[in-house]
């Protein structure tokens, strides 16, 4: 199989489970799990899972050094999630999800002023109609729009994209699964303490909360953390941001079904402005990604 082939086939499974992270999230805080204990068993769950497969299939861990650039990465995944837990706290899981996936457009626009990736006429474009859905959920005078909610999810924006360009020439110097299981268990730790010096970590001992913790852990984290990198490597950060156009679907349809939530007209208009966006850069045929230069 072509490396794009894989690529492609890695993120679109990675997009479902990611589509399903925020319903299983508010379904979960919904049932009593506060913000730091919910993060905190996600990865420990979805860690503890890639290890297992890591050792189970005698893959190699990251050596030594080369591992602490996979500690930082976790550091920033750990940033970008509590900083999207919290807008989602606030507001539809729908509506969050659309505000979230600004950030192929954000990846794009950092990896220019980065000097990576060119930014052609195509990508201006993708930005403006990303910008203008994301402006277009704010403003308008639509209700049930929580601004505090919203800027928690950019600044979760902020982080991935930075996430998505650093991981690209960190990763490929150390083994894929063995880099996500590491960065997977430093967000554990991270967070791990932020909610024992504050809320702790105890959750509702309840079959529904429990269920909801290991879904989250499984469906939503290891499997769509894994083919992610995996798809970072095989097709470059910017095509795998973009192939993930499907992500917001599947949220926005497993809200309806499972949340009965219901989008506006105009915040329907902001979303489908900000999938055009993501798919208006698929047209583009300009050469391949730049790969940033390793450290």
């Amino acid at each position: 199989m072509k490396p794009e082939t894989r690529g492609t086939l890695a993120i679109v499974g990675s997009s479902l489970g990611y589509g399903a992270l925020a319903v299983l999230a508010k379904l979960a805080l919904e049932a009593g799990v506060g913000v730091l204990p919910l993060l905190t068993w996600r990865f420990l769950i979805g860690g503890a899972l890639v290890w297992l497969f890591v050792l189970g299939t005698g893959r190699p861990a990251p050596p030594g050094a080369r591992a602490a650039g996979a500690v930082g990465l976790g550091v920033l995944y750990a940033g970008n999630s509590f900083a999207f837990m919290i807008g989602l706290e606030r507001l539809p899981a729908s509506l969050a999800s659309l505000v979230f996936f600004t950030y192929p457009a954000v990846t794009v626009l950092l990896a220019r002023l980065l000097g990576t990736e060119p930014l052609s006429a195509t990508r201006v474009l993708s930005l403006a109609l990303a910008t203008s859905g994301c402006a277009l959920i704010l403003g308008g005078g639509l209700t049930g729009v929580d601004p505090v909610g919203v800027a928690w999810v950019l600044l979760g924006v902020a982080l991935i994209s930075a996430f998505i360009l650093a991981s690209h020439p960190i990763l490929s110097r150390v083994p894929p699964l063995g880099g996500t299981a590491v960065l997977l268990s430093t967000a554990a730790a991270v967070l791990g303490l932020a909610a024992l010096a504050t809320t702790g970590v105890g959750v509702p001992l309840a079959p529904r909360p429990v269920a909801l913790l290991v879904a989250l852990g499984l469906v939503s984290t290891a499997v769509p953390v894994t083919l992610f990198l995996l798809g970072i490597q095989w097709i470059g950060p910017g095509r795998a941001s973009i192939l993930s156009t499907m992500e917001p679907v599947v949220t926005v349809a497993l809200a309806a079904i499972v949340l009965d939530e219901r989008l506006s007209g105009g915040q329907l208009l902001g979303g489908a402005l900000i999938l055009a966006g993501v798919a208006w850069l698929r047209l583009e045929r300009g050469p391949p990604d730049v790969e940033p230069h390793a450290p």
